[in-house]
């Protein structure tokens, strides 16, 4: 996947999450081909409206439950910084991208090093 249809999953991803006043998320799958992150209104509700899927992970840093922080962008791809800083600590392999999800209350976001990222919308309420 290249960066161009990252910048483009991110994107939806975000414009979709800019519209929400609220959202709780949690990684809802794990394993060594995907990481799915997915976020519904209601806790209670066993539907998802959106879930982000991470292919071939290599890293994840982070709590498994967290809010919706609509004050920034939910997900983007960490800057060069935090790039060299991951790279260095976890050896992360070459053709990674570092993802950064946005929290509510945590100063910290949750990372996830992966190839790909794709952004799948199950609810549009707002359309």
């Amino acid at each position: 996947m290249d960066i161009k249809q990252i910048r483009e999953e991110m994107e939806k991803a975000n414009a979709y999450l800019k519209k929400c006043l609220w959202m709780d998320f949690e990684i809802c799958q794990m394993d060594f081909l995907k990481i799915e992150v997915a976020g519904r209104v209601d806790t209670s509700s066993s539907e998802y409206a959106i879930s982000i899927e991470f292919d071939q992970p290599y890293f994840v840093s982070g709590i498994f439950c967290w809010n919706l922080d609509n004050t920034k962008d939910f997900i983007s791809i960490a800057d060069a910084n935090e790039q060299i800083e991951h790279i260095r600590k976890f050896k992360i392999e070459q053709g990674k991208y570092l993802f950064k999800i946005n929290m509510e209350d945590f100063e910290t976001p949750l990372y996830i090093a992966a190839s790909g990222v794709k952004c799948n919308i199950y609810n549009t309420p707002f359309d």
